[in-house]
């Protein structure tokens, strides 16, 4: 886990902006790919495995620590951690099931 100081770029937790931000930005990058590979593919689909850690099931989303802040620094790189693993588990249900 990165010490709590580092930040990405934009000024995010590096945690989230590596577990959360990072994948999804290189999904999006794959779509065009996934897709143009749906015309070749034996069933006609394109799949993204997500995977997470058991870790999230130790928080919930508190938006206050995504950006730097007094609530990040208090949170810990534990919570951090663990909320990003959250994080990807429920963006993946929600992109899974809309």
């Amino acid at each position: 886990m990165p010490p709590i100081e580092q930040l990405t770029e934009d000024g995010y937790d590096l945690q989230f902006g590596t577990n959360v931000l990072g994948h999804y930005y290189f999904t999006m990058l794959l779509l065009p790919a996934l897709f143009a590979g749906t015309k070749t593919s034996g069933d006609g689909k394109a799949r993204v495995v997500n995977t997470s850690s058991s870790t999230h099931m130790f928080s919930n989303m508190n938006f206050d620590t995504f950006a730097d802040g007094p609530a990040r620094k208090k949170a810990g790189t534990q919570t951090l951690y663990s909320q990003s693993k959250h994080v990807r588990v429920v963006r993946f249900v929600h992109v899974t099931f809309v």
